[in-house]
């Protein structure tokens, strides 16, 4: 979404590693977002194993996706000269820009000349239309502002800041992130569970059970915290669009290819409908799909004003949702 312009629409999605793009369907995407945010040691992690990237980002480019690179979350000064080689290896292998989440890796790009369109990713901390007018100014043509944004909020950053918002279509709502392990006894590099840990599901569970009233559910994927639910706005599709927004990012990581690759197939279906003005009804097996990749329902994080574990709607009634 950006002020007084048209933008196509955009699908996108997140992916760590050579074989989770081999075992994707992308058909449904019209960009992919390389690496693993949150952790440099995932194997084969594209923001780190930079060899990786040429033949990616050529065979993308070939299918005729746009390609993204992103960066660590939260890079520590230790992290930096990785940070600009990295930046160095997506701009030479072509890619059509760098996702970044810290104003020091903004301004480490600036720097270096802008060889590469900057979006400001989830952790970001991009709260208002003043923090994105800034980061504009220092390269960024795209923010998705924090989980806590409500898409009222939202609007207004990408009218006022004339620059586009991603929206996070579906997919674990990323809340938290540190820079030690939580799943290791041992150092990194030391520890024989790493990094094996982190492909594995760890689920932080509070409440009466995955249904009950009060109940909530955490993911841990070792140094970040995710929703437990999955964001969904599926039933909101034409509302989204008639606003404005028209990029959406579907989260892939620490999710199945199965997972990437059919929940990417009911959006494209659903925006093809959505998009067309007509009567709007997403179709039982397409939600049924969705039912099936997600372990504990559904919310539309803090969208809509409201609690960010409930769901706003009724075509997904039984799911933890509320009308």
């Amino acid at each position: 979404m950006s002020s007084g312009s048209s933008l196509l629409l955009e699908l996108v999605l997140t992916v760590a590693s050579p074989r989770e793009l081999a075992d994707t369907d992308l058909s449904p995407y019209d960009g992919v977002c390389l690496g693993n945010t949150y952790c440099r040691r995932i194997e084969e992690n594209f923001a780190e194993d930079l060899a990786l990237l040429p033949d990616a980002v050529a065979s993308l480019h070939a299918a005729g996706k746009k390609v993204y690179v992103t960066s660590p979350a939260a890079p520590r000064g230790r992290d930096m000269s990785q940070v600009e080689r990295l930046i160095d290896a997506a701009a030479s292998a072509g890619a059509d820009a760098f996702e970044v989440h810290n104003m020091g890796v903004l301004r480490v790009l600036r720097e270096r000349g802008n060889p590469l369109p900057a979006h400001m990713g989830a952790f970001a901390n991009v709260y208002t239309h003043l923090t994105a007018k800034v980061m504009r100014d220092y390269g960024a043509v795209r923010v998705r502002p924090n989980a806590e944004v409500s898409l009222a909020e939202m609007a207004v950053i990408g009218r006022d800041a004339e620059i586009e918002v991603e929206v996070l279509a579906h997919g674990k709502i990323p809340l938290g992130i540190t820079e030690k392990c939580f799943l290791l006894e041992g150092p990194e590099g030391e520890d024989p569970r790493c990094p094996a840990a982190c492909g594995e599901a760890h689920w932080l569970t509070a409440g009466s059970g995955k249904s009950g009233a009060g109940a909530w559910t955490l993911k841990n994927v070792g140094k970040g915290i995710l929703s437990g639910k999955d964001m969904c706005v599926i039933e909101h599709l034409p509302r989204l669009l008639s606003e404005g927004f028209c990029i959406f990012r579907v989260e892939g990581l620490y999710e199945t290819a199965a997972y990437r690759s059919e929940v990417g197939a009911v959006y494209r279906e659903a925006f093809s409908l959505a998009a067309t003005g007509k009567e709007y009804a997403v179709r039982s097996e397409l939600l049924q799909t969705l039912r099936k990749h997600s372990r504990n329902g559904f919310c539309n994080g803090y969208y809509f004003g409201g609690s960010g574990h409930s769901y706003v709607g009724t075509v997904l009634q039984g799911d933890n949702s509320r009308v």
